[in-house]
């Protein structure tokens, strides 16, 4: 009996009891690759919202920023991921070439509207609208905001298809407003490239 309580409070044994905590609750990282492409702060903003939501949901919502497609493949990236998750969503970005994609598990695919968050209608679209040369003259900025939107609107819908509330998200009040913003530039720019266009079959038929 003492061999046994010697044991049990071995330097090891207390070693493995104070640590299982930490490697049970071992953070996720939502942001598997950021070449530079998103600053500090939206970085933390999105490991916020990913980490509650995975919380409250268990499903993990990551996202890779990378500076070359070639240097890191959503291939690579997803056979990481689903050795770990059955479960997943990856939000994947790449400066050179330009390119965005949404890669889901078939039971994730469910939870949210891909085609809707890909779209390039600036009314429906939150990722590729941004992306517009009309949207901003800098690149960094384009990039930086098509992220983040696109970030939080999966987050937002798969919080809402899993009927939970996240304290994190940027809310639908947010997202609508900025919609709205971006619907009426793109009205005025349409309206403008119109105006420009009927002057000119008028000048030409003189």
């Amino acid at each position: 009996m003492v061999t046994i309580f010697k044991r049990a409070f071995s330097p090891f044994f207390l070693l493995v009891v104070f640590l299982s905590p930490v490697f049970l609750f071992a953070q996720v990282n939502f942001i598997l690759v950021n070449d530079g492409v998103m600053p500090p702060k939206e970085v933390d903003k999105i490991e916020q919202m990913g980490t509650e939501l995975y919380e409250k949901t268990k499903v993990p919502v990551f996202v890779a920023a990378v500076g070359d497609l070639n240097n890191t493949r959503p291939v690579d990236l997803l056979n990481k991921i689903k050795k770990e998750y059955p479960t997943y969503i990856l939000l994947y970005f790449s400066v050179k070439p330009t390119a965005v994609n949404i890669f889901a598990s078939e039971d994730a695919k469910k939870l949210i509207d891909i085609d809707q968050i890909l779209s390039p209608l600036p009314w429906r679209g939150t990722i590729r609208p941004v992306m517009s040369p009309a949207f901003s003259k800098s690149d960094s900025v384009k990039q930086e905001v098509a992220i983040f939107n696109g970030y939080a609107d999966i987050v937002d819908q798969v919080a809402e298809s899993k009927d939970i509330k996240l304290t994190s998200s940027i809310g639908s009040e947010s997202r609508s407003t900025f919609q709205i913003v971006r619907t009426i530039f793109y009205a005025i720019l349409a309206f403008i490239i119109l105006q420009f266009i009927l002057k000119r079959k008028k000048n030409a038929t003189k």
